[in-house]
């Protein structure tokens, strides 16, 4: 298959059309201490609801690009300084507390939703920003006697993912927000990655065309694979999305750019592998973004806009 049948089928899953231009946005820049604030606060909430049990605050340890506060139980947090992302994990058991059998989607959905409405995780989504449910996982396991028979299986863990928004357009990358409970509706592990925004914009930048942006894609992915063209019985799927790009709770991020980001699955002879690669969906490029383990991110301010234009 070659680049331009791949970038077809690319554009025909992708459902979303792309506007002709779109805000590049300027992010908070919160100082340490601002976030280690923001996290003693969510403590301080954990420690309010039922089933957290926490200490005043816990020990607090700084570890390179993060800050370990060790809770009581076993539970802690990990705040990332880079990009103020922040995980909590409870220190229960994987196996604890499992779900009653027959537990219907519906009220594990309800379950999800109404702990993140205690836990106020709208707010941090930002001013302008949004949270928006994307999707209901869940966590299963069975076990098997020394004959190979198995039993019924057993609903551990229900996990809720969240999206951040901004003016209706993605924040593409990881779950903006990951939020797993135990069957008793216990929080088990909650991670937290959202870029609000300061209230600017950068720029009002013009978009190039999804084709454009396709093409581009395939090109890195031939360039990684090493060949020009891919056969076509080893693309098992091929998606893109068109949204603002997230690079990752170690990396500090200055502004939110428009960009296209695609997921191709491809079946290889000893299994599959997933590729996922993003191009800027702008005419400049407003920043630069890591390929294939480039560790180096730069944002560009407006004197370099200026200077381009």
């Amino acid at each position: 298959m070659d680049v331009h049948t791949l970038a077809a089928s690319l554009l025909e899953a992708d459902s979303q059309q792309a506007p002709t231009h779109a805000d590049v946005l300027l992010l908070q820049q919160l100082s340490r201490e601002q976030l280690q604030a923001r996290s003693r606060r969510f403590v301080s909430l954990l420690r309010e609801q039922d089933g957290c049990p926490h200490d005043d605050g816990g020990s607090w340890k700084q570890s390179g690009d993060h800050t370990v506060i060790h809770l009581a139980g076993g539970a802690r947090a990990v705040l990332y300084h880079a990009s103020g992302a922040l995980r909590f994990v409870s220190g229960l058991a994987p196996a604890a507390a499992p779900f009653a059998r027959g537990a219907e989607q519906e009220a594990l959905l309800r379950l999800v939703q109404e702990r993140a409405l205690k836990l106020q995780l709208a707010e941090w989504a930002g001013a302008k920003g949004e949270l928006r449910f994307e999707h209901l996982f869940r966590t299963l396991g069975r076990g098997a006697d020394r004959a190979g028979r198995q039993s019924e299986a057993t609903l551990f863990r229900a996990i809720g993912a969240w999206r951040q928004f901004i003016a209706g357009i993605p924040v593409l990358g990881a779950a903006s927000v990951a939020l797993q409970v135990a069957g008793d509706g216990q929080l088990d592990t909650l991670f937290i990655l959202t870029r609000p925004g300061n209230g600017e914009v950068l720029e009002r930048a013009a978009l190039i065309d999804p084709r454009a942006g396709a093409r581009q894609i395939l090109l890195q992915l031939s360039a990684l694979l090493g060949q020009r063209e891919i056969p076509s019985d080893a693309v098992e799927s091929a998606a893109m999305q068109f949204g603002y790009l997230d690079l990752g709770k170690r990396k500090p991020q200055r502004v939110l750019a428009p960009a296209y980001v695609a997921k191709i699955v491809l079946r290889h002879r000893n299994g599959r592998q997933a590729y996922v690669l993003a191009v800027a969906a702008t005419e400049l490029p407003y920043l630069d973004i890591p390929v294939y383990g480039s560790e180096a991110v730069v944002t560009r301010g407006r004197t370099d806009v200026g200077r381009c234009l």
